[in-house]
């Protein structure tokens, strides 16, 4: 912040920067985690791979939440940045609730 009270632009780029990345990680693990489909209750390698993109799609969610919220406190960004990581947590959970209900292990 400089003296004036006012955010900077360097310190808005950089947090801008840094959540841009991971938000955009999270949107390609989203994709993994919610458009891929196993083939049935069979295919045990598909079921896996999605209730692992799940569980890093959790993780980079409350692991983004946990970046925003600092900058989004502090003024530098808008809350909007909060948005991104709790639908990407919001989403793995869910994915990861329909998988145990819809191929359970056996």
């Amino acid at each position: 912040m400089s003296e004036s009270g006012r955010v900077s632009g360097a310190a808005r780029g950089s947090w801008t920067v840094v959540l841009a990345l991971v938000d955009l990680l999270g949107c390609y693990l989203a994709y993994g985690a919610l458009f891929i489909r196993p083939g049935g209750a069979w295919d045990a390698a598909a079921i896996e791979g999605i209730a692992a993109a799940a569980v890093f799609l959790c993780v980079l969610g409350a692991l983004g939440l946990l970046l925003s919220y600092v900058p989004v406190r502090r003024g530098t960004l808008a809350r909007g940045w909060l948005l991104p990581p709790a639908a990407f947590l919001l989403f793995g959970i869910a994915r990861l609730a329909y998988i145990e209900y819809a191929c359970p292990v056996v």
